[in-house]
């Protein structure tokens, strides 16, 4: 592979204000190639100094495509717009790139908050489906009651037999003070 002889610019940017996004290769892509989603202003000089000075990665290349999007119906006004299109572009390494492998362990990123609600979500979905397929929502009683409302069902049937509700926490007498003297 022979390297291209080119001018770096000289612009320095301290704080950037784009994204740019690196993109899995395509099966027919050769590892020496990568793709990035790069705002629409971005052109081959950009990227290139970018890769350069922020990595240190030597450039061979540049390619860019723009990819119209579809036309969509606005939520507001139900009018037929276009979306801007996306800006990804190809770019000839030096070396080859090879993505990492995903790890097989995924226990250090998923915590138990996040497994309650994936359950949750998948429940949602059910019942959904559920009730798109028949065509009725269900009801109360055909759902069940779940663990926190039959807690609240208990602790308002004890509030009303008892008559009194406490929290446990002691006032401050700045609040307190101001009723004792009326």
């Amino acid at each position: 592979m022979a390297s291209k002889v080119f001018r770096t610019g000289t612009k320095q940017v301290f704080l950037p204000d784009h994204t740019i996004t690196l993109l899995r290769n395509r099966e027919n892509q050769p590892p020496n190639f990568a793709s990035f989603r790069v705002p629409l202003t971005f052109n081959k000089l950009d990227i290139r100094d970018y890769l350069l000075h922020a990595y240190n990665v030597p450039v061979l290349g540049v390619r860019s495509q723009l990819t119209q999007r579809r036309p969509r119906r606005s939520k507001m006004h139900h009018r037929i717009y276009r979306p801007p299109p996306v800006k990804t572009m190809t770019v000839e390494l030096h070396k080859p790139f090879a993505w990492p492998k995903p790890p097989e362990d995924l226990t250090a990123w998923n915590s138990p908050q996040l497994e309650k609600r994936h359950e949750e979500m998948e429940k949602q979905k059910k019942w959904q489906k559920k009730s798109q397929t028949k065509g009725t929502l269900p009801l109360r009683e055909e759902l069940g009651a779940t663990a926190e409302r039959i807690s609240l069902r208990e602790e308002a049937r004890r509030i009303l037999k008892e008559g009194t509700w406490s929290n446990d926490r002691r006032l401050d007498p700045k609040f307190t003070e101001g009723k004792r003297d009326a």
